[in-house]
């Protein structure tokens, strides 16, 4: 019950688009700037922490309850 309030809680926090925006044009420049961008602002590191958290806790949780 708990993973299934914490994945919807993540997914209602991902659908707004305001909740983890900040500031800056991100149409423009090229394929290496995106992803220096990508792994230099703090928010898109915290995105992609909590995202492999919640895919290790899933996998952890589904091989507890397979074996």
């Amino acid at each position: 019950m708990k993973i299934k309030l914490l994945s919807t809680s993540l997914a209602a926090s991902l659908l707004s688009s305001h909740v983890m925006a900040h500031q800056g044009d991100h149409s423009s420049g090229s394929v290496m700037s995106s992803i220096w961008h990508q792994v230099t602002e703090p928010d898109h590191l915290l995105l992609a922490g909590l995202i492999a958290a919640a895919i290790f806790g899933g996998v952890r949780t589904y091989m507890k309850k397979k074996s």
